[in-house]
C-alpha cells in the first residue's frame, strides 16, 4: 500500500468529506478549532541568531467609500473624512499620516456624477494631488451581490483548463463591464468596475474584492451561529489565481488583497489557516505575517496571526489599545486600521448581523426604493458621538502609540512597494542558488514534500521560480556542457492543475536526461504571451525517458542535477507530493488541484525607510517610477 503522510492525509479526508454533502442539505461550517494543526510539512526555515529585538508595527490608514445610492451620506463622509486625514497629517509630522480610500466602479461614477453640482470628484482629486490619500478599488460591494458575473458550481467537474479560462473570464467581466446600479443587470457599451473608477481618479494604488464568486444552490450555514445564514446564492473565492494574468492588462502598479480578517463564508478553521499562512510567509523578523508575494504581485492580508488583526477606530481607544497590546514583535506587523466605517451612520438594528454592507444590501433588495429609510439612520448626536470615539481612538494612536516605539510609523501603499525588494527580474551567483539547494535538500533528507520557497543569499524564491532557474541552468548544460554564472529569475505561474498523488518512486535517470527534458522546457516558461490563461506556468507532469513525474518530483531531480551536474550520475526518482505546506493550510475555498499558485508564495522582506524621506504618493506620482509591484 502507498504511504501518504498524515498531514496530506488529514487534507484529503476533509476534502472528500466536504464532497459528500448532499445537494439537498445546507453546508454547515464547524467552528475553527481553537489552535492551529502544526504540520510537519509547513514549517520553513525559521530565525537562528541572537535574541529578537522588537519589530516595528505599521499602522495602514484606510476607509471604503463604497455605497452609490444614498449619495448624501457618501458625500458627507468624504468631505469630513478627508480633511480630518490632513489635519492629523499637519498635526502629526513625525507620522507620515495618510489613507488609502477604496471606491467601486458604481460609487465612482455616482461622484462623477455629482461633480458639476458638487464638485465632489474634484475634492477627492484635490487631496489625492496633495498626497493625503491614495486611491483603490473595492468590488465587494459592486451591484449587486447576488446579480453578477459568477462562476457555476458544476465547474468542479470539468477539466483544470477550462476551470481557469471560464474564472478568468468572468474576473475580466466583473473588472470592466457596467451594471445597473439596483438590479445588476449589464450595460452593454458602458465600462464599470474597476476600469471605470481607474477613469475618474486614476490608478488603483491597491485592489480588494476584484474575483469573482461561485454560485451555491443551498444556503451557507454557520454551525455555531446558525441565525447568520449567508443570504446571498453565492461563495467567494479565497485564492483568486485567474486575476493575476488579468488585472495586468488594467493596472500593474497595485498592491493586491491577500487574506481577509473575516470568515465570510464559514470555512472552517479559517482563523488557523490565515495564521499559518502568515507564520510561513515570515520566516524572519524583516519579514511580515501580513506581507507576501503570490504571482509576483505584492498581496497583503488583513491578518496573519501574532495577534494581527483589522482594527474599526469608531470601536474607541480600548478596543484600540487592547488590539495592539497583544501583538508578536518578534516580526514586522502591518495594521489594518478602518476609519469612518458606514455604520457610523446607521443603527444597530438596521446593521447588525449583515454580512455586506447594509446600506447597499437594504437597496439592492428594494431596488423600487432604495433609500436607507430614515429611522435606521442614526440621530446628528449619536452620529458626532461615533466620530469622537473614532478621533480620540486615532489622536492615541498618531500621539502616544507611534511614538513609543521606534520604527513605528503609518504606511502608505507608495511605501511598503518601495520598502520591499522587487520579486522578479533579478540575477543570482548559480554557485549560490547550488548551496543553497544543498542545504535545503539536506535539512529535508527523506520528506516526501518540497520547502514551501528557497532562500539563496539575501533572496527569497518561490517553488515556480526556483523550478525556472533550475531549468534555464541545465539546459544551459546540456547544451554548451557547463552551468552559466549566473541566473535571471523571470515572471512565471504555479501549475495551473495539481496532481494529488505523489508519482512513482521507482527508477533511475541520468543528469544528461534531466537536462535534456529542460531544453525543451525553458522557452515556455518565458513565453509571457498567454491570456488569459498563461503559458509561463509550470507543467504539472514531465516525461523523462518514459517515466511520467509530477512537477515536484521533477524539480528534486533537477536540485541534485544541479548539486552535482555530472552527466553520466544516476539520479534515484523518488514520490514527492505537489502540495507543499502553504497549500494545506491555505483556506479549504477551491478545488485542492486548483491551488498551484501556493508555487508561487514567498516572503516580502521590508527595509526600512527613514520618514524624512518618504515621498508622499501625489509627489511620487510626478516623479521617477516605482517599482512594479507585479
Amino acid at each position: 500500500m502507498k504511504r501518504i503522510s498524515g498531514s496530506l492525509f488529514l487534507v484529503l479526508c476533509g476534502a472528500c468529506l466536504g464532497a459528500a454533502q448532499t445537494p439537498s442539505s445546507p453546508r454547515v461550517a464547524q467552528p475553527p478549532a481553537a489552535q492551529p494543526v502544526r504540520l510537519p510539512a509547513v514549517l520553513p526555515p525559521q530565525h537562528v541568531g541572537p535574541p529578537i529585538a522588537p519589530q516595528p508595527v505599521y499602522l495602514y490608514l484606510y476607509a471604503k467609500i463604497t455605497d452609490h445610492v444614498n449619495m448624501d451620506i457618501t458625500e458627507a463622509r468624504l468631505r469630513r473624512l478627508l480633511p480630518m486625514i490632513a489635519r492629523y497629517r499637519n498635526e502629526n509630522p513625525q507620522a507620515h499620516v495618510d489613507a488609502t480610500i477604496f471606491f467601486t466602479g458604481a460609487v465612482s461614477q455616482a461622484l462623477a456624477d455629482r461633480n458639476k453640482e458638487t464638485h465632489i470628484k474634484d475634492f477627492v482629486l484635490k487631496y489625492k494631488k496633495m498626497g493625503v490619500i491614495e486611491v483603490g478599488y473595492d468590488g465587494t460591494d459592486e451591484p449587486t451581490y447576488d446579480h453578477r458575473p459568477l462562476i457555476d458550481e458544476s465547474i468542479e467537474q470539468k477539466p483544470y483548463q477550462q476551470r481557469w479560462l471560464e474564472r478568468a473570464t468572468e474576473d475580466e467581466k466583473f473588472l470592466v463591464e457596467a451594471r445597473d446600479p439596483l438590479t445588476g443587470e449589464p450595460r452593454p457599451g458602458v465600462v464599470g468596475g474597476l476600469k471605470a473608477m481607474q477613469l475618474i481618479f486614476g490608478p488603483a494604488a491597491c485592489i480588494s474584492g476584484a474575483s469573482v464568486g461561485e454560485k451555491i444552490k443551498v444556503p451557507l450555514i454557520n454551525g455555531e451561529h446558525p441565525d447568520r445564514t449567508l443570504p446571498y446564492p453565492d461563495k467567494a473565492e479565497v485564492g483568486d489565481w485567474e486575476l493575476a494574468p488579468v488585472l495586468r492588462r488594467y493596472n500593474t502598479d497595485a498592491i493586491l488583497f491577500g487574506l481577509s480578517a473575516t470568515n465570510r463564508d464559514y470555512l472552517p478553521g479559517y482563523g488557523g489557516s490565515v495564521a499559518e499562512v502568515g507564520r510561513i510567509v515570515s520566516p524572519e523578523p524583516d519579514t511580515s505575517p501580513e506581507l507576501f508575494w503570490a504571482d509576483n504581485i505584492l498581496r497583503f492580508s488583513e491578518a496573519g496571526g501574532g495577534g494581527s488583526r483589522l482594527v474599526h477606530l469608531s470601536d474607541g481607544v480600548d478596543a484600540i489599545k487592547k488590539a495592539t497590546g497583544t501583538l508578536d514583535r518578534s516580526r514586522i506587523h502591518i495594521f489594518h486600521v478602518e476609519l469612518d466605517n458606514e455604520n457610523d451612520y446607521l443603527t444597530d438594528d438596521f446593521a447588525k448581523g449583515k454580512i455586506f454592507t447594509p446600506a447597499l444590501a437594504y437597496a439592492y433588495a428594494n431596488p423600487d426604493k432604495p433609500q436607507v429609510p430614515q429611522d435606521a439612520r442614526l440621530s446628528p448626536v449619536d452620529v458626532e458621538a461615533a466620530h469622537s470615539r473614532e478621533d480620540a481612538a486615532l489622536k492615541w494612536l498618531l500621539t502616544e502609540y507611534v511614538p513609543a516605539t521606534k520604527g513605528d510609523r503609518v504606511v502608505s501603499n507608495s511605501d511598503l512597494r518601495q520598502m520591499t525588494p522587487p520579486s522578479l527580474g533579478f540575477t543570482l551567483p548559480t554557485r549560490d542558488l547550488q548551496a543553497a539547494l544543498k542545504k535545503t535538500f539536506a535539512d529535508l533528507g527523506n520528506a516526501t514534500y518540497l520547502p514551501p520557497y528557497f532562500r539563496v543569499g539575501d533572496r527569497y524564491l518561490s517553488l515556480a521560480e526556483g523550478f525556472q532557474v533550475m531549468t534555464d541552468a541545465l539546459a544551459e548544460l546540456s547544451r554548451t556542457g557547463k552551468l552559466p554564472e549566473t541566473v535571471h529569475v523571470d515572471r512565471v505561474y504555479g501549475p495551473l492543475g495539481m496532481p494529488l498523488g505523489h508519482g512513482p518512486n521507482i527508477g533511475d535517470l541520468t543528469v544528461a536526461s534531466i537536462a535534456k527534458v529542460c531544453t525543451s522546457l525553458t522557452a515556455g516558461l518565458h513565453d509571457d504571451t498567454g491570456y488569459p490563461m498563461p503559458n509561463n506556468a509550470i507543467p504539472p507532469m514531465i516525461n523523462v525517458d518514459g517515466i511520467n513525474l509530477n512537477a515536484a518530483q521533477f524539480l528534486r531531480l533537477m536540485a541534485q542535477a544541479l548539486i552535482e551536474p555530472t552527466p553520466d550520475a544516476m539520479l534515484r526518482v523518488r514520490m514527492t507530493y505537489m502540495l507543499t505546506g502553504t497549500a494545506q493550510v491555505f483556506p479549504k475555498a477551491r478545488n485542492l488541484s486548483d491551488v498551484g499558485a501556493t508555487w508561487t508564495f514567498k516572503p516580502a522582506p521590508l527595509n526600512e525607510m527613514d520618514p524624512a524621506n518618504k515621498k508622499s504618493s501625489g509627489a511620487m506620482a510626478q516623479s521617477s517610477p516605482r517599482p512594479k509591484a507585479f
